[in-house]
């Protein structure tokens, strides 16, 4: 059979691409090597703005509302900054994935759980996908299998020159535990370099982790958790057995991710916010959009498959940009990042309103930029880059 479209991998990105072209009456095949429900390490924040876009809810298993955060730098001088209204939920991702799949085999997708996408050929009028369950023909192929995709680096050609590492452990906790941290998350600057470390709270654990920019922790992550993990004072007293590690992407705005018959998405196109890591609503937004595409290319419309490209270039591509601005300034100067902070707390509502989908990172940025060039941090700015004495601070 010649499938409209094969979805290879079936996280966020691939069950959003699956639930679209099924929900249109095209014939789709989604495989993932896992079968579900699965575990899927990740601190499982999801935005105000990832929920928005999504066509359906998912209240019923969400496990804890956010409304704000307590920021502390290297696990000291806490600031909680909480908004009057909801920013995101914590969820289980085991929960949340399986979910969106079951969706999307009720809207209609074929659905092949525990298979493994192994390969691919591209023809003149379709893709010959090879599995560990057999050979499978499609018009198009959508690559939705995560940072190490398979199909990205292969046929796509697409080289994550830059990428995060991270390390993540859930530990049930008690009750009173959990209360201390109720409706807001922990983030921590300052503990590993070009990165930070959270605490996020559920219903019965706490998913705490730490990530940050590879080449600057040359292999040592790990002991960068334990370091945080011994120090953070909602944590004392807790023995963490087991940790899991996985890879981020890092954005680059200069990789084609569409070519031929063959489009990626989420993860596996390098679509994640390189400011805080977050890269759920990326993979909802970029298969919405891949669907667009597709759908259009099998209706006979006058557009190609490459055209993906210039869609989320001009829909993605702007806002991540302008994250990696935000994320460049605070990684390289957290100190001084955490001193405004400290001083303009009102500063994080500029935030929380981008998480909303009320703002943008590119207003974000130029504010955050602003407030930077007045007294007394350009000065503090200047210091911190050499250009001047601390003398010349005092003077």
């Amino acid at each position: 059979m010649l499938y409209d479209a094969i979805i290879a991998g079936l996280g966020p990105a691939g069950a959003t691409v699956s639930y679209e072209l099924a929900k249109k009456g095209l014939n789709v095949l989604a495989f993932d090597k896992e079968k579900f429900p699965r575990y899927k390490v990740c601190g499982g924040c999801i935005s105000l703005k990832a929920k928005q876009i999504l066509p359906f809810d998912f209240d019923e298993i969400v496990e804890e509302k956010i409304y704000g955060a307590v920021f502390t730098y290297k696990s000291k001088r806490p600031v909680s900054i909480i908004s009057k209204q909801v920013i995101g939920y914590n969820i289980n991702r085991e929960k949340f994935d399986n979910l969106l799949k079951e969706k999307a085999k009720g809207a209609g997708a074929v659905i092949k759980e525990g298979v493994r996408v192994t390969g691919a050929e591209e023809c003149s009028e379709h893709v010959v996908i090879k599995t560990s369950d057999g050979f499978f023909k499609a018009k198009v192929l959508v690559a939705a299998d995560g940072a190490n995709s398979i199909i990205s680096k292969n046929l796509l050609k697409l080289d994550s020159a830059e990428y995060a590492v991270a390390v993540e452990a859930e530990i049930p906790v008690e009750k009173e535990r959990l209360s201390r941290l109720k409706e807001r998350i922990f983030i921590d600057f300052g503990c590993v370099p070009y990165g930070y470390a959270w605490v996020f709270p559920k219903s019965n654990s706490l998913s705490v982790g730490i990530a940050a920019l590879s080449k600057k922790v040359n292999g040592k992550i790990k002991e960068y958790f334990r370091e945080f993990a011994h120090k953070e004072k909602i944590l004392m007293g807790i023995d963490i057995a087991k940790m899991y590690g996985w890879t981020i992407p890092y954005f680059n705005a200069a990789q084609k991710i569409a070519k031929g018959r063959i489009l990626a998405v989420g993860d596996a196109a390098d679509l994640v916010d390189p400011f805080l890591g977050e890269g759920i609503y990326y993979a909802i937004k970029s298969g919405q959009l891949a669907a667009q595409v597709i759908s259009a290319k099998i209706g006979d419309e006058k557009i190609e498959i490459e055209d993906y490209n210039r869609i989320v270039e001009a829909e993605i591509y702007p806002e991540l940009e302008a994250a990696g601005k935000v994320g460049n300034w605070v990684y390289k100067y957290p100190r001084l990042w955490y001193r405004i902070l400290e001083s303009e707390p009102a500063l994080m509502e500029k935030y929380y309103s981008v998480i909303r989908g009320e703002g943008s990172y590119k207003e974000f940025y130029e504010t955050v930029m602003s407030k930077i060039k007045k007294r007394p941090w350009r000065l503090i700015t200047r210091l911190i880059k050499g250009h001047l004495t601390s003398q010349d601070l005092r003077g």
